[in-house]
């Protein structure tokens, strides 16, 4: 089943264009990675998906039904979105922020349910935080901030999660442990998994499919071994690698 499918995606600003006549699908279950250089339509490509910007052209559908014809509720149950920096303003308490991830299923004037808190907890539980239920975001380091909004995207329950950089800024023991999260949420939950990154080497190892965009068209995509050699990161990045195989048989690069 495709968990996304979109064609003929374009978007502009003020008339410079950012997508480009985008065709993309994305089976249910895949965990996929998206890179390229800054400028080349990978967040933008994400927030037309999610429906946060309305495209020029072209359809955009979630599990077969066309993403203009859901209502945000049921969205919201079905796909959770984390920002590349998200609000480190908000004054509640590290358990009030993951339960804002169940304000889908809880209707207008009323309290959260006994399966509200049990799915707050279940996440905080799995993102290792329930020891910082109490505590405030400001007090947090940045690796603990990320796990917060992963949990409130966990607790949301969504079949689809989408990442913006979900590791910038963060210290390589924190980027392999969120990493390693999202790889557990794609293989045991069954999550689609969605996200971009900068980090060649990270999502080589951890995604199963590397999809590679330049001035708002998708270079290559597939496999990361078919995808990560030296001619196609010349080609994306302008740089010279040399690629690398791990005790994996995961591609890396060296600078």
């Amino acid at each position: 089943m495709k968990a996304i499918e979109a064609e003929g995606l374009h978007f502009g600003v003020n008339g410079y264009k950012i997508l480009k006549g985008i065709d993309i699908d994305i089976d249910d279950g895949e965990f996929i990675s998206i890179l390229g250089p800054n400028g080349a339509g990978k967040t933008t490509l994400i927030k037309v998906l999610l429906g946060l910007y309305r495209g020029d052209d072209g359809d955009v559908y979630i599990f077969g039904k066309r993403l203009k014809s859901y209502r945000k509720k049921d969205l919201a149950k079905i796909v959770s979105f984390l920002p590349q920096s998200p609000s480190m303003d908000i004054p509640f308490q590290v358990r009030d922020i993951v339960m804002m991830g169940r304000a889908p299923y809880i209707k207008r004037f009323e309290f959260e349910s006994r399966r509200d808190r049990e799915a707050a907890e279940y996440a905080m539980e799995l993102l290792n935080i329930s020891h910082l239920a109490s505590r405030h975001l400001v007090e947090l380091s940045g690796g603990e901030v990320k796990r917060v909004f992963i949990a409130q995207a966990l607790a949301q329950e969504s079949r689809i999660l989408f990442l913006d950089e979900p590791t910038a800024n963060l210290d390589i023991k924190y980027q392999v442990e969120i990493f390693n999260i999202l790889k557990n949420f794609n293989e045991k939950l069954k999550k689609t998994v969605v996200l971009i990154t900068h980090d060649i080497n990270h999502a080589a190892r951890f995604a199963r499919e590397i999809m590679l965009m330049k001035d708002g068209k998708i270079l290559k995509r597939g496999s990361p071994s078919s995808v990560i050699n030296e001619n196609i990161i010349k080609e994306t990045f302008g740089i010279d690698v040399e690629v690398k195989i791990d005790e994996l048989g995961k591609p890396y690069i060296l600078i």
